[in-house]
């Protein structure tokens, strides 16, 4: 009799277990989901961040090739994902949609409104519960989704993120581009002032010095100096035969050497416009024209280097400009996706049960260990 009153017991105890831990949970969840929750439709976009391609096309073929893509990056579409769930994102959006009064509706469902006196921390955690983003690892898919009590706003709502995502993708590659091609218009000005400042330098030198080429005057002089030499080397010859039969003071020997006088005098002379160290001669300013000429050279080469650089940074800030490529654009749900009635249901009685048993089992075990 005793045994049959402790099982009765124990029957009771289980039975109150029972309600208390699986049954009444389970109603207060069934009402809830019922009659409070309220329903929340999704609106959701299929985006990617597109980087412009060259003129070649991918061989991967596919979506890429279809879209263009040259490089799409888990990168890109991490800081995407990053400003979407961003607070200056949140204060954007909040300006136009108001987030305090749309998502508090009545106040009757706590777990999913909002409080009307949320603080800016409160609002960006409840923004990071109604906007998803999923991205698919192989081909960097953003998928955007908004929640919301109403559909039109989900809709709207997912809009406008579009639309901010577009700007800001828009404005982070622009800003790169401008970097890249501020720095090579900065090399092009240096070179461009370094190659004026050097052919100033040359014409204030050909100005100073009343010439435009001592390279050149230096080799109209050699050549010069070469025919007198020849001139000088035929007349002595001459001389030579003329002393050979005359008088060292026959007329002709004496006026042929008043000739080679006069050439070996034009020689000095020439030569002398060549070496000496008067600051004038040719030898001096050709060597300072040479220097000088180097320089206008070598900034003109450094010019056209920084033009090709330019050129090139052109080319590459084009081709790193990014865009976001809408896959899928988002729309005007017709029915509410949340709560998933069934789904919470069912699967709320799978873990109320859970914990029943669990909750028997280590009543079990202190039963057996306190006998």
């Amino acid at each position: 009799m005793k045994s049959i009153s402790t099982k009765q017991k124990s029957n009771i105890i289980n039975l109150s277990l029972f309600i208390g831990l699986v049954i009444l949970p389970w109603v207060l969840v069934i009402y809830y989901v019922m009659t409070i929750a309220h329903p929340r439709f999704v609106s959701t976009a299929d985006v990617v961040v597109k980087q412009v391609s060259d003129t070649s096309v991918p061989s991967g073929g596919g979506l890429s090739a279809l879209l263009g893509v040259n490089s799409t990056s888990k990168e890109d579409a991490t800081y995407l994902t990053e400003y979407i769930l961003s607070n200056d994102m949140v204060k954007r959006l909040d300006n136009k949609f108001k987030f305090r009064e749309a998502y508090h509706v009545d106040g009757s469902d706590p777990i999913n409104e909002i409080a009307p006196d949320a603080t800016q921390e409160e609002l960006l955690e409840y923004f990071k519960k109604r906007v998803h983003i999923n991205l698919d690892e192989q081909s960097y898919v953003l998928s955007v989704s908004t929640e919301a009590f109403d559909s039109k706003y989900a809709f709207e709502l997912n809009k406008t993120i579009l639309n901010e995502s577009e700007k800001f993708v828009n404005r982070i590659s622009q800003e790169v581009a401008r970097d890249q091609l501020a720095f090579a218009e900065t090399q092009l000005d240096e070179s461009q002032e370094r190659l004026n400042d050097a052919k100033e330098q040359l014409l204030k030198y050909q100005n100073e010095n009343e010439v435009y080429d001592p390279q050149s005057n230096a080799q109209i002089v050699n050549q010069l100096i070469g025919s007198l030499q020849a001139q000088l080397s035929s007349l002595r010859t001459e001389e030579r035969q003329l002393l050979s039969y005359l008088n060292p003071d026959a007329p002709q020997v004496v006026s042929l050497r008043s000739q080679i006088k006069a050439v070996e005098e034009q020689i000095t002379q020439e030569q002398t416009k060549l070496t000496s160290p008067n600051t004038t001669k040719l030898n001096r300013q050709a060597v300072q024209f040479e220097t000088i000429k180097a320089d206008v050279d070598f900034a003109t080469e450094l010019y056209k280097l920084s033009l090709t650089s330019l050129e090139k940074a052109r080319l590459e800030a084009f081709k790193k400009m990014k865009n976001l490529i809408v896959i899928s654009t988002p729309y005007e749900a017709e029915e509410a996706t949340y709560p998933r009635r069934a789904y919470i249901i069912w699967t709320s009685l799978a873990l109320l049960l859970m914990l029943y048993g669990f909750v028997r089992l280590v009543m079990a075990v202190v039963r057996d260990h306190r006998s």
